[in-house]
C-alpha cells in the first residue's frame, strides 16, 4: 500500500481531469510557507508548463483563480519569506489564519471542485503534508468522486468531511467576506452527496476529522485511541481489556508513552514503531525495553525537536534561528491487523495525546484484506526507506534549548491570533505613499524581545515593548499598542505583518507573519502591485497569453504555451495577442476577463502607445469592453 519510490509533488495532485476547470478548492495546513502557496494556483491552470519561479506565470495564475481557492492555516507559523516578492500581496484573499481554544490547527487536507459545464468532479487530499518546501518524506491518500445519482446509497458517508468544511471559516482570526464565506459554505453542502471511489485494496473507509466537535460510531480505532476508556477497540473492549490486534505497526516523527500504551495492549505480539531517534529518547524506559515493542529511526541526524520545526545555523549575531519545516520523517499513518483484517489510520495526527485529544486533526479510518494491506506487507515497503534499528534506551528529558524554542513557538501562536488593525492614510495629493498605523493590544512577556514590520518592507522595524514599559510610540497598556510606518508606496501597503521574538537568555529567534485586518484599504492596491510587475511590453505579453489561455486548454491542443512560440509569443509580435483576444470573447467567462485586464491594457498603452499595433490592440479590447456590456444590459 506504501510505495515509498513513487514521490509525486503536491500540486500534481491538484491538477483537474482533462476538459474541466477549477470550481472552488479548500486546502488546510499546519504550517504555510508564502512563497509555497504562490505554486498553488499554477496547478489549476492546464497547460501552463510553467514554475512558479516565473513571475508573470504566477500572476496570471493568482488573477484567474485566487477567487476559488481558500487555504486555512494555523497563526503563528506561517513563514517569513527572506525576500517577499510583491505577489504575495495576491495571496491575501485566499489565505486565512486561524486559531483553535485547544491545541493546534494541524490538518492538511485539500477539497477540490471541478467542472465542465454542468458536470462536477470532486477529488479529496488527506496527507501528512505541509504546504512548505521541505523534502521530507510524507504520505498522501487520493479519492475521486462524483454526485451521487438521484436515489444512490452514498459510501463513504461524506457528511464529517462537510462538516469540517463548513467550519472552518469560524476559525479564523479575520473574518473571510460574505463571497468567500459563501463559497466555502456551498461547496459544503455539495460535498454531502458525492460518491467517492475508494483506493485499491480498501473495502471501507470513514472521515475522521478530530478536534471540531464530530462524533464518531461505536468501533472507531480513532474514537478508541482518542478516549480508551469510554469508546471500545476493535473486540468491542474499553480500557485494559481493549484489543486493537497482535500485530500493530505505527509511522510517526512525534510520538509519547500514553499513545504508545493504548496501541500495546496486552495481547501485542509485535508493534513495530518507526520514528525519529530524538523523539524515540523523550519516551520512558520501560515503553522502549518492552519485549513485543520494536523500534526504527529515521537515518537523520542533528535535527533537534521543536514542535513541528526544525533549526538552522546560527545567524551573524549568534543568535540561532528556529526553522519552520522539519527534514526527513514526517509521515504519520497506523496499521492493525485483527482477525482477517487490516485497519489504517492515514493522515495528519501524530502519536501523541495531545493531537487525539486536544488539536484539529484529519484522518482516514480504511480497513482492507490483511493478506493485501498487513502489517508485514506494510514492512516490506518501506524497505527503501532510511530507517535503522533505534539502539537507545530512551528516559531523557527535552533540552533546555528545546524549552525554550516552544516557548518562543507558543507566544508566537499567542500573538498570532490576536486582532492587528492597520489604517492607510496618503501621505500626499496624488496617493503615491502612506502612513501605516498599525493597532493592536498584544504585548510580549518580558523576558523577550519584539520587533515587528511590515511583510512587504524589510525595514522599518520597530519594537513592540512589554506592557508595564511602554516606548515613546507607544500608548498605555489599556488602549494598547500603535505603530506608524512612513512613505509607503501604495504597492507596499500590505495586511501582512512580521513578528520577530527573541530569547537573549536562550540565544534564539523565531519569526512568523501575521495577518493583520486592513481597515483602510487604498482603492486600487492590487492593481498597482500587478503594474509594477509589468514593467517592460514582453512580460506584458506573456501575462496576456497566459490571461487569455483558457485554464482547461491542452498541450498542443492551440492554446497553452505549446501554441505560444507559433504566434509571435517569442519575437515580440503581437499577432497571438489578438487571436487570444477573439478567442477570449467567445468564452463564458468573458465578462469577467475582459474588465479584468484594464489596469494591464492601460499598462501596455502607456508604455507603447505609439506602437500601431499596440493601438489595435487596445481598440480591440476596447471595443470587446463595450460590447460585453452592451450585452448584459440588453441580456444577451
Amino acid at each position: 500500500m506504501l510505495e515509498a519510490a513513487n514521490r509525486q509533488a503536491l500540486t500534481q495532485q491538484l491538477k483537474p481531469p482533462a476538459g474541466f476547470r477549477l470550481s472552488h478548492a479548500v486546502g488546510t495546513t499546519f504550517t504555510l510557507n508564502m512563497t509555497s502557496a504562490l505554486s498553488v494556483p499554477l496547478s489549476f491552470v492546464a497547460g501552463s508548463g510553467e514554475e512558479f519561479t516565473n513571475t508573470v506565470a504566477v500572476l496570471s495564475a493568482l488573477r484567474k483563480v485566487s477567487d476559488r481557492v481558500d487555504i486555512f492555516c494555523q497563526a503563528g507559523h506561517i513563514k517569513a519569506p527572506s525576500n517577499a516578492s510583491d505577489l504575495l500581496a495576491l495571496l491575501e484573499p485566499m489565505v486565512h489564519q486561524v486559531s483553535v481554544r485547544r491545541g493546534l490547527f494541524h490538518p492538511k487536507i485539500w477539497v477540490l471542485e471541478f467542472e465542465n459545464d454542468d458536470e462536477r468532479r470532486y477529488r479529496f487530499l488527506c496527507s501528512s503534508r505541509n504546504l512548505t518546501t521541505d523534502a521530507s518524506w510524507d504520505l498522501l491518500v487520493r479519492l475521486d468522486g462524483m454526485p451521487a445519482e438521484d436515489g444512490q446509497s452514498v459510501a463513504p458517508d461524506s457528511g464529517p468531511l462537510a462538516r469540517f468544511i463548513a467550519g472552518l471559516p469560524e476559525l479564523c482570526t479575520v473574518k473571510p467576506d460574505g463571497g468567500r464565506l459563501a463559497k466555502v459554505s456551498g461547496l459544503a453542502s455539495r460535498l454531502a452527496s458525492v460518491q467517492w471511489d475508494l483506493p485499491e485494496d480498501i473495502q471501507r473507509l470513514a472521515f475522521r476529522p478530530m478536534g471540531m466537535g464530530e462524533q464518531f460510531e461505536q468501533g472507531s480505532i480513532v474514537a478508541h485511541l482518542r478516549d480508551s476508556e469510554n469508546f471500545p477497540a476493535l473486540n468491542n473492549k474499553t480500557g485494559a481489556a481493549a484489543h486493537l490486534g497482535r500485530e500493530k505497526l505505527v509511522i510517526s516523527p512525534f510520538l509519547d508513552d500514553t499513545l504508545i500504551g493504548r496501541l500495546r495492549d496486552k495481547w501485542t505480539d509485535n508493534l513495530y514503531v518507526y520514528s525519529r531517534g530524538d523523539q524515540l529518547d523523550l519516551l520512558q524506559e520501560q515503553t522502549v525495553a518492552d519485549a513485543s515493542a520494536s523500534f526504527k529511526a529515521f537515518d537523520e541526524l542533528g535535527i533537534p525537536e521543536s514542535a513541528e520545526s526544525g533549526q538552522s545555523d546560527t545567524d551573524e549575531f549568534g543568535i540561532q534561528r528556529v526553522a519552520d519545516d522539519l527534514a526527513g520523517l514526517h509521515a504519520k499513518a497506523y496499521f492493525c491487523d485483527y482477525d482477517h483484517y487490516t485497519y489504517a489510520l492515514l493522515g495528519s495526527a501524530n502519536a501523541t495525546q495531545a493531537a487525539f485529544a486536544k488539536n484539529v486533526e484529519f484522518l482516514l479510518e480504511m480497513r482492507g484484506a490483511k493478506k493485501r494491506l498487513g502489517v508485514q506487507r506494510i514492512r516490506d515497503s518501506l524497505k527503501d526507506v532510511p530507517f535503522a534499528d533505534y539502539l537507545g534506551t530512551g528516559g531523557a528529558s527535552r533540552s533546555e534549548e528545546d524549552e525554550a524554542a516552544f516557548r518562543l513557538e507558543n507566544a508566537l501562536r499567542d500573538a498570532a491570533a490576536q486582532n492587528f488593525l492597520l489604517d492607510a492614510v496618503p501621505a500626499d495629493d496624488a496617493r503615491r505613499t502612506f502612513t501605516v498605523t498599525v493597532s493592536h493590544s498584544w504585548s510580549p512577556a518580558s523576558d523577550f524581545n519584539a520587533h515587528l514590520r511590515l511583510l512587504s518592507l524589510p525595514q522599518p522595524s520597530v519594537a513592540v515593548e512589554p506592557s508595564h514599559n511602554a516606548g515613546s510610540r507607544t500608548s498605555s497598556s489599556e488602549e494598547g499598542h500603535k505603530h506608524d510606518f512612513h512613505d509607503v508606496p501604495l504597492a507596499d501597503v500590505t495586511p501582512y505583518l512580521v513578528l520577530t521574538l527573541e530569547d537573549p537568555e536562550a540565544k534564539l529567534s523565531k519569526s512568523t507573519v501575521i495577518q493583520g485586518s486592513l481597515r483602510t484599504d487604498p482603492a486600487g492596491r492590487l492593481d498597482e502591485i500587478i503594474a509594477r510587475q509589468l514593467d517592460d511590453p514582453q512580460k506584458l505579453r506573456q501575462f496576456l497569453l497566459l490571461f487569455l489561455t483558457p485554464e482547461d486548454a491542452l498541450p498542443g491542443s492551440g492554446t497553452g504555451t505549446g501554441w505560444f512560440a507559433g504566434a509571435g509569443f517569442g519575437d515580440g509580435s503581437t499577432a497571438g495577442l489578438f487571436e487570444a483576444l477573439v478567442g477570449a470573447m467567445a468564452s463564458p467567462d468573458a465578462g469577467s476577463v475582459f474588465p479584468d485586464l484594464k489596469i494591464v491594457m492601460d499598462r501596455l498603452l502607456a508604455l507603447r502607445g505609439d506602437d500601431p499595433e499596440i493601438q489595435q490592440l487596445h481598440s480591440l479590447w476596447a471595443a470587446a469592453t463595450e460590447a460585453l456590456e452592451l450585452g448584459e444590459h440588453y441580456g444577451v
